[in-house]
C-alpha cells in the first residue's frame, strides 16, 4: 500500500526562559538537560511516522515555546531526520533576547530560511505587562542582526487589543514595525484565557468598538507602505507569505511533533500529549497520534469554509462543489443573501470572500457557517 505524502512540518518546542502572561500554550522552564531530553524524543518520534508516512516536507516550522533555545547542533539533528530535498521553507520562531550575532551564523550554515521574531509590542510598558524579557530597543538591535547575517525573510509578531492600550500606542508600534521593514508582519488581537496570569486584567482590555478601530489603523498603514494582506490577520511584501500557514488555509495536511503539538490528516485530526514526560512515554513505546479525533464529512466542510473565508481570497466556488460534491450557493444561500445585503460578503469571478469592512467580526460571520 502507498504511503501518504505529508508536505508540511510543524515542530512544537515546549520551553521558555519564563511564561509570558498571555500564553495559554503549554511550555516549561527550560534548561539543558530537558532539552537533550526533548530533541533524542523527538528524533525517535520522526523515525515512528517516517515508517508510516512519506514525509518530504515543503515546509517545517518550529514553534513554541522558543525553539532558539535549541542549539544549532541540535537543530542539526532534527534537520537530519527529514529529505530536504523540496523544502522552499524553514521557518525558526525566535526571541529577540536568543539573538546574538554567533548564533545567527550557526543558524545561516543551517536550512533556515525565515526567522520569525516575538515582538509583540515596541512600548517597555506593554512588554513589561506582557511578561516579555526584551526591551523594544532589543528587538531593533535584534532584526539588525537577522539581516546581517544575511537572512532576508524576517517575519514580525504584533500583539494589540492589550488592557488599557490606546490608539496612540498602537500606532507607535506599529511605526517602529515599518521602520524595520519586516518582509512578513502577523497581528494578534490579544485573547485571555482563564489559565493566563493576565486574565485578571481582562475586563480593561477595550471596547469592541475600539479594538475594530485598533485593527483597522493597522491595516491602512500597512496597506499604505505596500504591504499585501493575504489573510485576515496577516500581511507580507510581495511573494513572502509564509507558505508554511497557507498551507493550513488550504486544507494541506501536516505532521505535528513534539508535545501537545497537533496534525491533521485524511479524516482526523490527533494530539500529542501536552506533557513532557507523557509525551516521551508514548513515543518510547512507538505510539504516535495516540490522541485522535475523527473528522466526519460536515465537520471538514465547516472548517474548509472557515479557513478559506479567513483569506483575502476567498473560497472557490468550483473547487468547493468538486471536494464535498455540494453546491455552496445553494446549501448557505440564507445566510449569504444576508451577509450581502449587509455588505459584508461578496462573490466575484467565480469566488466568495468577506469584505474588507467584515474582516474584525470574521468569527461572527464565520461561525453562523459552522
Amino acid at each position: 500500500m502507498k504511503k501518504l505524502e505529508i508536505q508540511h512540518v510543524y515542530i512544537h518546542f515546549p520551553f521558555c526562559h519564563r511564561k509570558c502572561s498571555y500564553c495559554n500554550f503549554y511550555s516549561i522552564p527550560f534548561n539543558p538537560e530537558s532539552g537533550c531530553f526533548y530533541v533524542e524524543t523527538l528524533l525517535k518520534e520522526i523515525s515512528c511516522f517516517h515508517k508510516v508516512f512519506f514525509i518530504k516536507p515543503l515546509t517545517i516550522y518550529l514553534g513554541g515555546g522558543t525553539p532558539s533555545l535549541l542549539s544549532s547542533s541540535q537543530l542539526q539533528d532534527i534537520f537530519r531526520g527529514f529529505n530536504l530535498d523540496k523544502t522552499v521553507e524553514i521557518t525558526l520562531e525566535m526571541n529577540p533576547i536568543d539573538v546574538n550575532e554567533d548564533y545567527l551564523q550557526k543558524l545561516k550554515e543551517l536550512p533556515v530560511n525565515r526567522i520569525s521574531l516575538g515582538a509583540q509590542s515596541f512600548l517597555d510598558t506593554e512588554l513589561k505587562l506582557l511578561n516579555r524579557l526584551h526591551k523594544s530597543s532589543e528587538t531593533i538591535e535584534a532584526v539588525r542582526i537577522i539581516r546581517k547575517s544575511g537572512f532576508d525573510n524576517i517575519s514580525l509578531d504584533l500583539m494589540y487589543g492589550l488592557p488599557g492600550q490606546r490608539i496612540e500606542e498602537v500606532i507607535h508600534s506599529v511605526k517602529q514595525v515599518i521602520k524595520l521593514e519586516p518582509q512578513h508582519i502577523s497581528t494578534y488581537l490579544l485573547g485571555l484565557e482563564k489559565s493566563s496570569s493576565l486574565f485578571k486584567f481582562k475586563h480593561k482590555i477595550p471596547e469592541d468598538n475600539i479594538l475594530a478601530e485598533f485593527y483597522f489603523s493597522i491595516r491602512e498603514m500597512l496597506l499604505n507602505l505596500g504591504y499585501n494582506q493575504y489573510e485576515i490577520s496577516n500581511f507580507s511584501l510581495k511573494n513572502r507569505e509564509s507558505q508554511h500557514n497557507i498551507s493550513y488555509w488550504n486544507d494541506q495536511y501536516y505532521i505535528g511533533l513534539g508535545p501537545s503539538a497537533s496534525g491533521y490528516l485524511p479524516g482526523l485530526r490527533y494530539m500529542n500529549p501536552n506533557d513532557l514526560i507523557k509525551y516521551r512515554e508514548k513515543i518510547n513505546q512507538g505510539k504516535i497520534m495516540s490522541e485522535k479525533e475523527l473528522i466526519t464529512p460536515e465537520t471538514h466542510e465547516k472548517e474548509y469554509i472557515m479557513l478559506q473565508l479567513r483569506t483575502v481570497n476567498g473560497l472557490n466556488l468550483d473547487k468547493f462543489r468538486t471536494k464535498f460534491n455540494n453546491d455552496f450557493i445553494d446549501k448557505y444561500r440564507n445566510l449569504i443573501e444576508k451577509y450581502k445585503r449587509s455588505g459584508f460578503i461578496e462573490i466575484k469571478n467565480n469566488l466568495i470572500r468577506l469584505s474588507p469592512k467584515a474582516y474584525f467580526i470574521s468569527n461572527e460571520i464565520l461561525c453562523e457557517f459552522m
